[in-house]
């Protein structure tokens, strides 16, 4: 066992590394990230690298910000030290990725769910709070950008009438920033094919949330079938917040609703709660289109008015903002609109890799990061500006010294973050 701890400095020396990768893989290792995948299986030769080598190198790459595996080589290429903290002498290069990308089956990814899953049973955030917790379920596109792409097929890709592509349904926890499952399918595959799914998923993780009605899910229109409410008030301690699907019914509805029954909550928006019958409320919403012209909607929930007004109401619905602007990074930071593979299982493979290091990211952000000046930066400018932050190696007798130029401001930061009293200064194996 060798140590390895981060200092400031301005030496020079031949070897670098990524202060951002080795610090995230320290904690990575400190909690054991990485046991669970010893169990996976894939048939697939073995030469220089084991199958959960190359899982570890997608895991690495992700922290990266590999955009396609093409830029495997050259990102990872160059970091020999963070290799060797998975014992690895360096990293597998992209053509292997590739074949394992093209190698996962279906029961690929049934492991790598269950590997989710015990991993997030672990180490969740959310799942450990004795708060409320908010998840949102949603769906966005993935375009497919040739025609030998596995199982993609023409469906809803907004400004992308038809294109083929896949669906990825995500339950989200955004407070907290974590992924609670995911799918994906074929791109005419409605939102609502994969709730029960998502809500199964969701139950069986929040059993405590749910016992004592601390658990919430909020979901767009796609998901407010009158079925779809029936159900979620079938589910005992679930409680919801769902916007409706028919924009007919809130229009029909608000004809019978004068001006002055509505409480304006922003600028071009106004709701009236209509009045309660049973457990479920219902919520006018009236708002002022780009054009000028009204529009209608309604929103479904359970959540009691003690606790929630008609105005919080609204606001706390658009708090779904966060799961939106997690798919805008997943998509640009992550990379998950350029697919990696043309199957459709190494697709969904990258994914769940996707999902596990994403998460990953957040736990080290929350533990690692938490009172620094770095709490508030994003995902975003972690990965994509941390990750430039070199740090010079020297290794000792005593162990491994990372030691960090503090160049820029955000050098400054991570020495900040990295060298504090609070940073357990972690082991690893070489």
């Amino acid at each position: 066992m060798d140590s390895m701890t981060f200092s400031a400095t301005d030496c020079n020396t031949n070897e670098t590394i990524s202060v951002w990768l080795a610090s995230i893989l320290q904690f990575a290792l400190h909690i054991g990230f990485f046991k669970p995948f010893e169990t996976f299986k894939l048939n697939m030769k073995e030469v220089r690298h084991t199958v959960t080598q190359k899982l570890f190198a997608l895991i690495a790459s992700i922290i990266m910000g590999c955009e396609y595996t093409k830029d495997i080589n050259e990102i990872l290429g160059p970091e020999s030290l963070a290799a060797n903290m998975l014992s690895m002498e360096r990293f597998p290069d992209q053509s292997q990725i590739n074949r394992l990308l093209t190698r996962t089956d279906e029961e690929s990814v049934t492991q790598l769910r269950d590997i989710h899953n015990q991993l997030f049973t672990e180490h969740s955030h959310s799942i450990h709070s004795p708060e409320p917790v908010v998840i949102d379920i949603d769906q966005s596109g993935l375009l497919a950008g040739g025609k030998t792409y596995e199982f993609a097929s023409k469906g809803y890709f907004p400004n992308k009438a038809g294109k083929k592509g896949y669906q990825l349904s995500v339950a989200f926890a955004g407070e907290h920033s974590e992924i609670v499952d995911l799918y994906l399918d074929p791109g005419n595959t409605h939102c609502q094919n994969r709730l029960e799914d998502l809500l199964s998923s969701i139950t069986s993780k929040y059993t405590e949330h749910l016992k004592d009605g601390r658990l919430i899910v909020r979901l767009d229109s796609g998901y407010g079938s009158l079925e779809n409410i029936e159900r979620f008030m079938s589910i005992k301690g679930l409680k919801f917040i769902v916007k409706g699907y028919s924009t007919r019914t809130a229009a029909i509805i608000a004809r019978k609703v004068p001006k002055s029954a509505y409480k304006q909550v922003s600028e071009g928006a106004w709701v009236y709660e209509l009045p309660q019958e049973g457990r479920l409320r219902v919520i006018l919403v009236r708002f002022r289109r780009k054009d000028g012209n009204l529009t209608y909607t309604l929103l479904y929930t359970n959540i009691s008015r003690k606790k929630l007004s008609c105005e919080e109401a609204f606001h706390f619905y658009n708090g779904r903002q966060t799961i939106e602007a997690f798919f805008k990074m997943a998509k640009n930071t992550y990379g998950i609109k350029n697919l990696r593979t043309s199957k459709f299982y190494g697709i969904y493979t990258f994914l769940w890799m996707m999902a596990m290091t994403h998460n990953l990211i957040t736990w080290f952000k929350v533990i690692k990061v938490e009172g620094t000046e770095l709490k508030g930066a994003g995902v975003k400018t972690l990965v994509e500006k941390c990750s430039r932050v070199k740090g010079f190696v020297e290794r000792t007798t005593e162990g491994i010294r990372v030691m960090i130029p503090p160049f820029t401001k955000l050098a400054k930061l991570l020495i900040e973050a990295l060298t504090r009293p609070r940073y357990v200064q972690l082991s690893f194996l070489i």
